[in-house]
C-alpha cells in the first residue's frame, strides 16, 4: 500500500511540474534557441549567378530593343565560292534599289582555307574599303572531317574583317553536312548567320544537283535581303525590296588554284 501511495506522489510532481512550464513564460535566452527554418536561397543556382543571368538577359533584350536599321549608303564587299555567282546578280538588285554600292568576287572552288590563308581577302578589303561585308563560303566544304582547322580558318578570316559589320550566308545544302555550319556559328555568332539549310528540300538546282538555278537564287536572295533588314542581324542595313534590275558590273571572277 505505500509503494502506491510514493507511485501516486510521483505522477502528481510530475503533472504540477509540467503545468508550472506550461504557465511560465519562458525567458528570452530560450526564445533566441528557436530560429524557423527557411528554404529561402535554396535554388538550382547561387543568388549570384541568378542576377548575373538577369543582367545578360536584360542587356539583351536592351540592345534589341535599340537596335536601328543603319539606313546610310553601303559599300559592300560581297565575297565567296560559286555559289555567289547566282546569288550576287540580284545582291546587285537590291543594293541598287537601296542605294548601295555592291563589289562582288567570286573565287570558283574556294574554301576557308584558301581565303584564310592568302592575302586575297586583304587585297580586296584595300581595293574597295567597304563599309558591310557579305560572305558566302563553305559549300565546297560540306562534308569535310577536320573541323577544328576549318572552325580556326573562319575564325581567321573573321579576324581579317576586323571591324567591318558583316553576315555569312551558309551554303545551301544539297545533303547533310559532317557539321561546318555548326562551326561557322561557333565562330561568327547567330546574329551573323543566315541559314541557308533548310531550303535545302524546295530548292530548284543545275545540273550538278548542288548550284541554286538562277530563279532559286534570287528567291534565296529575297530572303536574305529581308532578315539583313531585320534586328534579328548584328548590325541591320536598309535592303527593302525593289523592282530594280541592274547588269552586273562589279563582280571579279577567279579561277581555281591548286590546294
Amino acid at each position: 500500500m505505500k509503494a502506491q501511495i510514493k507511485v501516486l506522489m510521483i505522477l502528481a510532481l510530475a503533472l504540477v511540474a509540467v503545468l508550472v512550464y506550461a504557465i511560465v513564460p519562458k525567458s528570452d535566452a530560450l526564445k533566441e534557441q528557436i530560429v524557423p527554418l527557411s528554404l529561402e536561397g535554396f535554388h538550382s543556382e547561387s543568388p549570384a549567378d541568378a542576377e548575373v543571368v538577369a543582367i545578360q538577359k536584360a542587356d539583351s533584350i536592351e540592345r534589341v530593343k535599340t537596335r536601328e536599321v543603319d539606313t546610310t549608303a553601303q559599300r559592300i564587299l560581297f565575297f565567296g565560292d560559286s555559289m555567289l555567282e547566282t546569288l550576287a546578280r540580284h545582291a546587285a538588285d537590291y543594293a541598287a534599289g537601296n542605294g548601295h554600292e555592291i563589289h562582288s568576287v567570286v573565287w570558283y572552288s574556294s574554301n576557308s582555307k584558301l581565303w584564310a590563308e592568302t592575302d586575297t581577302l586583304q587585297y580586296f578589303i584595300r581595293k574597295f574599303d567597304p563599309t558591310f561585308i557579305m560572305v558566302c563560303l563553305c559549300s565546297n566544304e560540306l562534308f569535310v572531317r577536320d573541323l577544328d582547322n576549318r572552325e580556326r580558318y573562319i575564325r581567321k578570316i573573321v579576324d581579317k574583317i576586323g571591324k567591318i559589320p558583316f553576315v555569312w550566308i551558309s551554303p545551301p545544302n544539297w545533303k547533310d553536312d559532317t557539321g561546318i555550319n555548326d562551326r561557322i556559328i561557333k565562330a561568327v555568332g547567330k546574329e551573323r548567320y543566315f541559314d541557308s539549310r533548310h531550303y535545302r528540300e524546295k530548292m530548284p538546282r543545275r545540273r550538278d544537283h548542288a548550284h541554286p538555278t538562277q530563279e532559286a537564287a534570287n528567291w534565296w536572295m529575297d530572303s536574305i535581303a529581308l532578315w539583313m533588314n531585320s534586328m534579328e542581324t548584328a548590325h541591320p542595313i536598309l535592303m527593302q525590296p525593289t523592282d530594280t534590275v541592274v547588269k552586273v558590273k562589279n563582280m571579279i571572277l577567279l579561277q581555281p588554284v591548286e590546294q
